[in-house]
């Protein structure tokens, strides 16, 4: 089995995890229920074979023969059912696997169902066939696949699958908050960070936001590190209790660098003779851990933070962590401090980067001499984050009052083409974050530059295409917090009640569009576009029998 599978990961005393690794209270828990009934999926002669394995004889088959026109059961002399499909449709979790067999008329059907499974499901799932059938990075808990049974390992498979018979429990690591959520807004997409990057196939969109399965979630965080307002957030531990822990860590300590790991690191990291100065923390999942926290802890005690993680170059985790440093580096180094400290190494290279970051020879250094600040967070991602780069700005002053920043960068400005703007106000009312707001009393649009997310919201909801993203970062917080107009127009009056009720542009946009229309090619009709909603009805009832007909003449 590939470190990826993760197949029994499950937390049997949670008790004992919050103790160890002090990581706060679980907001809530998830349970998986399983009696241990297998589905073995494959060749039938190698997964008889595999069954026979098990402690007992409760398991089922399925061998998938894409020659075959339809599905076939088959009884073994033990009463093992032996099914023969076509094609094999596989969901769910440890205690509820769902196998159905795709139907071209009607529902599919069910094996669990025609083998009187009481619960409906199966309880752990061991493909054997070539190619998974569960492709995602992070395979649900309950499930194994070997495409090479040999003895050895076909022992280890169920030896694995075998122990997974009772009540587990695992914490809810996620939390999420819908009403700041950039995902959409009005069928319109927006930020798909956070289901790009999920390494379980556990977030998917859910109309005006995303839902999230909390079976398949296993915590590695990286959607609470790429969200760009805080609407997805770590729950375990949550922001601020391991932003506290870290900070009381290194004062109990006296310790400057942090290097974040979790336990399949813990040996190599127990033989190495870490100088004092370094606080070694172990942690659920590093990719957990974003430019919030980093940027807390350069903005306090710490001066560098090493993040080990041995995992590929393509994992989402990893790749989650690359893409923040990459606006996290150039803040940085407007700074005076091109050298980010703040470091993604394999648990080989951590000996010799802290022996760089205590000689000095890393950049990090600068951060030595500033003044900590010990803030509070209050779990707010975006106000952590303005609070630490305040913080560090004070002191190592930035060479410009703003920054550039790479596209998908979390702050950021939006331009307007005044000239195509007809203040229609549809990005306001996208707008997740109150970055773009109307001008109440006058047809104007108004930006508050640090509520912007930068998730093109306002840009797809646009209907004149007035509206392009520029990410960036303005130092100053009071300039950024100051409310900015960016198109104001003088309002268009009704010409019978004269209350205004749009603007000029909006007026002339109309115009032009319904130019060639069939029911605006006389002055009564295209005069009506110049009257207020009141006034439009009254003139409609008002017209007498010679005027604008509503129907096409297709005579």
């Amino acid at each position: 089995m590939s470190e990826e599978q993760r197949p029994i990961e499950l937390i049997s005393d949670l008790s004992q995890v919050v103790k160890q690794q002090q990581l706060g209270e679980a907001t809530s828990q998830i349970q998986y229920v399983s009696q241990g009934h297998c589905l073995i999926i494959g060749d039938v002669d190698t997964a008889l074979d595999a069954g026979q394995r098990f402690p007992s004889a409760s398991y089922t088959i399925a061998s998938i023969n894409p020659d075959v026109a339809r599905m076939d059961k088959q009884l073994t002399e033990d009463g093992v059912a032996v099914f023969t499909v076509p094609s094999l449709s596989l969901t769910g979790h440890l205690g509820a696997w769902r196998a159905e067999v795709p139907a071209a008329e009607g529902e599919a059907f069910d094996l669990a169902v025609s083998v009187y499974r009481e619960s409906g499901y199966f309880d752990v799932v061991l493909d054997l066939s070539a190619e998974p059938l569960m492709s995602m990075r992070l395979v649900p808990f309950g499930y194994v696949h070997l495409a090479e049974a040999d003895s050895e390992s076909l022992d280890e498979a169920v030896a694995a699958l075998g122990e997974l018979t009772g009540e587990f429990d695992k914490p809810r690591y996620f939390h999420y908050q819908p009403e700041i959520c950039a995902h959409s807004r009005s069928e319109l997409n927006g930020c798909n960070k956070c289901i790009e990057v999920c390494a379980t196939d556990a977030i998917r969109s859910d109309g005006e936001g995303i839902s999230v399965d909390p079976f398949l979630c296993q915590g590695c965080g990286s959607c609470a590190t790429v969200c760009p307002s805080g609407a997805m957030s770590y729950a375990f531990p949550r922001p601020a209790d391991a932003i506290e822990r870290t900070r009381r860590s290194l004062q109990e300590e006296g310790a400057s660098i942090i290097v974040l790991h979790t336990e399949a690191e813990e040996p190599l990291v127990e033989q190495m003779a870490l100088p004092e100065e370094v606080l070694a923390l172990v942690v659920e999942e590093v990719s957990a851990f974003g430019p919030d926290y980093w940027l807390t802890m350069l903005a306090g005690p710490a001066r560098h933070i090493c993040l080990v993680m041995d995992v590929p170059a393509d994992d989402p985790g990893r790749l989650a962590i690359e893409a923040q440093l990459k606006w996290v580096g150039v803040l940085m180094s407007d700074l005076g401090i091109p050298d980010l400290p703040v470091t993604l190494l394999a648990p080989d290279k951590l000996d010799a980067q802290l022996r760089r970051i205590i000689a000095g020879t890393d950049g990090s250094t600068a951060l030595a001499g500033i003044d900590a600040q010990m803030f509070a967070t209050h779990n707010d991602k975006r106000q952590t984050l303005r609070l630490a780069l305040d913080v560090l700005s004070e002191q190592l002053m930035p060479s410009e009052p703003r920054t550039p920043l790479p596209k998908g960068a979390p702050f950021g400005q939006i331009k307007v083409d005044t000239n195509a703007c007809t203040l229609c106000m549809a990005c306001v009312s996208t707008c997740p974050a109150k970055a773009l707001q109307d001008g109440q009393d006058t047809p104007a649009l108004r930006f508050v530059e640090t509520n912007c997310l930068q998730c093109g919201l306002c840009e797809a909801a646009c209907p004149e295409s007035a509206i392009t993203l520029k990410a960036r970062y303005t130092w100053d917080s009071v300039q950024a917090r100051k409310i900015e107009t960016l198109h104001e127009e003088k309002p268009f009056n009704c010409v019978r009640c004269h209350t205004p009720f749009a603007t000029q542009s909006m007026i002339d946009t109309m115009s032009e569009k319904l130019a060639g229309h069939w029911m605006f090619q006389n002055e009564k009709a295209v005069r009506r576009l110049k009257l207020c909603g009141d006034c439009r009805v009254r003139d409609m009832f008002e017209e007498d029998a010679a005027g604008i007909s509503t129907h096409k003449d297709n005579s």
